[in-house]
């Protein structure tokens, strides 16, 4: 028995070390890698478990093969319509090194010729994509997290129906975990009896479990129509009267950019490639490669990440914007749990004495990622970091305003898990009249809060700040 007893703890640290090994051989950030190795010595079991289930960003066999081969075709085709239309950001434009660092990386364009229109209210979003999916001729693609049929989306479904009905082809992306009622529903049926094709994303049961991760998750908010009118923002495809209405944290405050021009065509090609990498199925007749246009409109860069793509790149241009900051800027997010770089990066551009604020919900509907985000909050108001909490309601906008240029907007969160594991989809642009109307519902959002002083935060009891220091372990794995 005594050997059994030897050899089983032989086993164990083996297991331990191997486990250690290759949590350093994956080069992470720092403090990702220490939060794996003090969770794995401190609660072995539990560790040990959770890394085999989340740990690293596997993707399964069959998607992560074909999104490789995919590259080469999509680069190709990206290529193609920067040559027919590529515009540079003018010299002194902030733009120009966030646009030359997504195009180095993902050679997605920077396109100008487009214009827009951003719609903060859900009423205006359903109004402008009825009328949108209304006119449509050839194709509808739509990628959602969430897809809710409750309220004014049952419009929506019907109005896709009719148009599958009329010779339109429609396609749906919906995750697999953020859509599971509606694929499993009675409107899902409807919608493919009529023959509208609906993908189930990073579909998640037990049995895939150990071949991919979990939470890896579709999270963008996307759709494109011809290739001509396309939407991105923050808004699931859920009607906020009836979303979550019984979860106490108020009504969901978001909005979507409608967009005709060029930068359409790339939204909708981002959307085939992924149909391409979740059914091996090649859309290619959908895709369009934009003609060359006037001067004028907005210039404007897609950005699509995720663990299809370079894993770092979205930090990398959140960084590179921050840092070439010279009067403001100016962040909105439901969920702040930062990178450290990313902390750091705040920080130094408050004490330049440069104007940052942040912009986020009184409460929210993780309290683990509450508590890790209230962590930061002391050494970002000590640095001069202004930090608004939203008072109206769950504020699910996320976006970032660099001077009087830059605007970020789209479906990314402040945290790891937008930032590593997410598929996400970000919309950049760089136009005066587009800023000055984000400005515009931004600074009613700041309406509606609450500016937190640094002594009356330093007050909070001192059960909070433990949770909180507590919470703030767990950061670099949310």
């Amino acid at each position: 028995m005594h050997w059994i007893v030897t050899l089983g703890l032989w086993l164990y640290a083996a297991l331990l070390v191997g486990l250690s090994l290759r949590i350093l051989m994956r080069r992470r950030a720092v403090g990702v890698t220490l939060a794996w190795l003090l969770l794995i010595y401190v609660l072995p079991l539990l560790g040990v478990s959770l890394y085999s289930l989340f740990g690293e960003r596997y993707l399964g066999r069959f998607r992560a093969g074909r999104a490789r081969t995919q590259f080469r075709f999509y680069n190709q085709w990206l290529e193609d319509v920067s040559q027919r239309q590529e515009v540079s950001a003018p010299i002194n434009s902030p733009l120009r090194p966030v646009m030359e660092l997504t195009l180095g990386s993902l050679r997605m364009p920077a396109l100008e010729g487009n214009h827009w229109r951003i719609l903060d209210q859900a009423d205006a979003v359903f109004d402008a994509l009825l009328a949108d999916i209304e006119q449509a001729r050839e194709w509808i693609f739509m990628e959602f997290y969430i897809l809710e049929d409750r309220g004014r989306v049952s419009e929506i479904l019907t109005a896709l129906i009719a148009a599958q009905t009329r010779g339109v082809q429609v396609y749906l992306l919906l995750d697999s975990v953020g859509s599971n009622r509606f694929l499993s529903s009675k409107a899902c049926r409807t919608l493919c009896a009529a023959g509208i094709e609906i993908l189930d994303v990073m579909h998640a049961n037990v049995l895939r479990m150990f071949m991919q991760r979990m939470d890896l998750r579709q999270h963008r908010k996307l759709v494109s129509i011809d290739n001509r009118v396309a939407y991105n923002g923050s808004m699931n495809l859920a009607d906020p009267r009836w979303f979550k209405k019984d979860s106490g944290f108020g009504p969901w405050v978001d909005l979507q950019v409608r967009i005709e021009g060029p930068i359409a065509a790339i939204i909708q090609g981002s959307m085939i490639f992924d149909w391409e990498m979740e059914t091996g199925a090649r859309l290619e007749a959908a895709l369009s490669w934009p003609q060359q246009t006037q001067a004028g409109g907005s210039l404007m860069q897609f950005l699509p990440t995720g663990p299809a793509f370079e894993e770092d790149i979205l930090l990398q241009v959140l960084l590179t914007a921050i840092h070439n900051a010279r009067e403001e800027v100016v962040i909105s997010t439901p969920y702040f749990v930062p990178e450290d770089a990313l902390l750091q990066a705040l920080k130094s551009v408050a004490r330049r004495g440069l104007k940052v604020t942040l912009l986020i919900p009184r409460r929210i509907d993780s309290r683990l990622a509450q508590y890790a985000g209230r962590s930061f909050f002391d050494e970002l108001l000590h640095s001069g970091v202004e930090i608004r909490r939203f008072t109206g309601g769950m504020l699910h906008t996320k976006s970032v305003i660099i001077d009087d240029h830059l605007v970020l907007v789209g479906s990314v969160n402040l945290d790891m898990r937008s930032l590593w594991l997410n598929f996400e989809a970000t919309l950049m642009v760089d136009d005066p009249d587009f800023h000055a109307d984000m400005r515009r519902v931004i600074d009613r959002y700041l309406s509606v809060s609450h500016r937190l002083d640094l002594q009356e935060w330093r007050q909070r009891r001192w059960y909070k700040r433990f949770f909180e220091n507590l919470a703030q372990l767990a950061s670099p794995l949310l």
